[in-house]
């Protein structure tokens, strides 16, 4: 069978019963399989190579809805990042090279024979059906015996539907077949649905003004994979509702976005002085946005195991002469120096204040801790200025 098509005012494909149990689409490639499928154990939503559940993952989702790009040796690409087109944080777009990132780290009958068709006398044995064997029809008001070879031309060719087909029956159908349909939907349980062919294709909608979707029905959590139609949008999220709860989107012209992605940014908005290895950006700032709220008096709690890129911007008010500024970020497994042994020297600008920033990348388990430290030599003012003095970050891979 090459290709199934589901209509309906709202065509739905459910994959899994609520149970606790791995449901899964497998791509059966000639030289490589892929899957999509909620790894139950996990309660992820997974991408991966090969055809079993939760291995050689890909591109992951919790019940966070967090998005994982797995660990190991693979590649996460924007391939159009040039510094004037590509990754965007917030917004704002990246500028910063990967080469300057990386320096931050499927009747002559019998009576035996008459007998056959008196359905109370049943006795049944399989068989191979070659194209020569012969099937009893009705051509007009003429009873025939035709090759089996006509049914296959006829299946493959003419027929639009198959209705009332009885649970866990097999049924193929020829590639042109336009039409699949049981009084209320098709349930596959116990098994697996796979659509073969040479160019094999499954089909959701019929192009009319409705969502379509993929719903991943697990026990614990439910995932989905469809068109919002409303915004010309392909979704991953969570839940069975297209729509809400979206992980990933994917627009007309192949823009992705990750809505619910880890990602924060703060600035002072009154001046405030802090002094020697003090935690800074812990008071009086504005917060532009935090998505998932993982960012509390100063200190960023990661959500989800991951690598993460955090910005960070100082600019002291006051400096005054000789003062020494090793600023950094400390995160649970280390610390990152920004601005290392700078000085001021005052009366060689013609200014009263110093700026420090930085970009770090680092790698942080699931309730790992960041925050910005001041290392200066005295106590120093960290200037109200949303450009200046601000503390970013965001889950990168």
């Amino acid at each position: 069978m090459g290709t199934i098509q589901i209509d309906g005012s709202t065509p739905k494909l459910t994959i899994g019963n609520a149970t606790a149990e791995d449901a899964l689409i497998v791509f059966d490639g000639n030289a490589q399989d892929f899957y999509i499928g909620l790894d139950d154990s996990a309660d992820d939503l997974v991408i991966g190579l090969g055809s079993a559940a939760g291995t050689t993952p890909a591109i992951s989702i919790n019940e966070d809805r967090d998005v994982t790009i797995s660990d190991g040796a693979i590649d996460f690409d924007i391939a159009s990042h040039d510094t004037s087109n590509g990754l965007k944080l917030g917004g704002t777009l990246v500028t910063a090279t990967a080469a300057e990132l990386n320096i931050m780290d499927g009747v002559g009958a019998t009576a035996s024979e008459i007998n056959l068709i008196d359905g109370s006398a049943k006795s049944t044995s399989s068989i191979t059906i070659a194209d020569a064997d012969a099937f009893i029809v009705i051509d007009g008001t003429t009873t025939k015996q035709i090759p089996a070879s006509d049914i296959k031309t006829y299946a493959g060719g003419a027929v639009s539907a198959i209705n009332n087909a009885t649970a866990n029956e097999l049924v193929t159908i020829g590639s042109t077949t336009t039409e699949l349909d049981a009084e209320s939907g098709l349930t596959y349980t116990d098994g697996a649905l796979v659509i073969g062919g040479t160019t094999p294709s499954l089909t959701i909608g019929d192009a009319g003004a409705e969502d379509t979707k993929i719903v991943f029905d697990g026990n614990a959590q439910d995932f989905h994979i469809g068109l919002d139609d409303s915004a010309d949008d392909l979704v991953i999220g969570l839940g069975s509702t297209l729509g809400t709860t979206s992980h990933i989107i994917c627009d007309e012209a192949g823009l992705v976005t990750t809505p619910l992605n880890a990602s924060f940014r703060v600035y002072q908005s009154t001046d405030t002085d802090y002094s020697t290895s003090a935690t800074m950006f812990n008071s009086n700032v504005t917060e532009a946005w935090d998505t998932n709220n993982d960012l509390s008096s100063g200190t960023f709690t990661a959500p989800v195991t991951g690598i993460y890129m955090f910005t960070v911007g100082i600019y002291d008010k006051n400096a005054t002469d000789d003062t020494g500024y090793d600023m950094g970020i400390t995160t649970s497994n280390r610390g990152h120096r920004i601005g290392n042994r700078n000085r001021f020297e005052e009366g060689t600008t013609g200014y009263s204040n110093m700026k420090i920033e930085g970009v770090i990348i680092a790698d942080m388990d699931a309730n790992d801790t960041a925050y910005v430290f001041s290392g200066a030599t005295t106590t120093i003012t960290n200037m109200s200025n949303n450009e200046h003095s601000y503390f970013s970050g965001v889950l990168i891979g």
